[in-house]
């Protein structure tokens, strides 16, 4: 059995195969089949990803493309995501920064149009996401206004950046 050191503890710790819950970027996202090391003296598990930025740029991706409507979480981690405070942010889209904090905070409702314009800003400003943009248009045709299912969840296998929602 593989074994590394603890990040947590550095414990020595198992390296074992299974799903993990990604909470760390703000977006509800389960990494499939995913190698964790599990430390039987602190109790965490860590995931092992080999391509972080690929990872993100596929949950991005998937934000930016996803069937219905975005709401407060999912447009801080586009912002973050293209690298951008929360000033910056609304000056890109033409809002108020209070609008932007109250949407980020689930206060507020993102507007049809404001969704679509966050979506096509966010592709404009990452060059990966534009080198996507036929792929982007054709999920884009399939938007619809209505808010995503209470336990929508972005499943992404890390190993082959392949991602659905369910």
């Amino acid at each position: 059995m593989k074994r590394e050191a603890c990040a947590e503890c550095g414990k020595e710790a198992r390296v074992i195969t299974g799903n993990y819950r990604f909470d760390e970027v703000g977006v509800p996202v389960l990494l499939l089949n995913v190698q964790l090391v599990e430390c039987g003296e602190c109790g965490i598990a860590e995931p092992i990803i080999s391509d972080l930025n690929g990872l993100m740029h596929t949950i991005a991706f998937a934000v930016v493309a996803k069937p219905c409507k975005l709401n407060g979480s999912d447009v801080k981690f586009l912002r973050k995501y293209i690298g951008v405070n929360g000033e910056e942010f609304a000056k890109l889209i033409r809002i108020q920064p209070e609008t932007l904090s109250r949407w980020e905070n689930g206060q507020q409702e993102i507007g049809k149009n404001t969704d679509r314009l966050i979506r096509f800003v966010v592709v404009s400003k990452s060059a990966d996401l534009r080198n996507e943009m036929e792929e982007f248009l054709k999920k884009y045709r399939q938007l619809t206004d209505c808010d995503c299912p209470r336990k929508s969840q972005l499943k992404i296998d890390p190993a082959t950046l392949q991602y659905e929602y369910a």
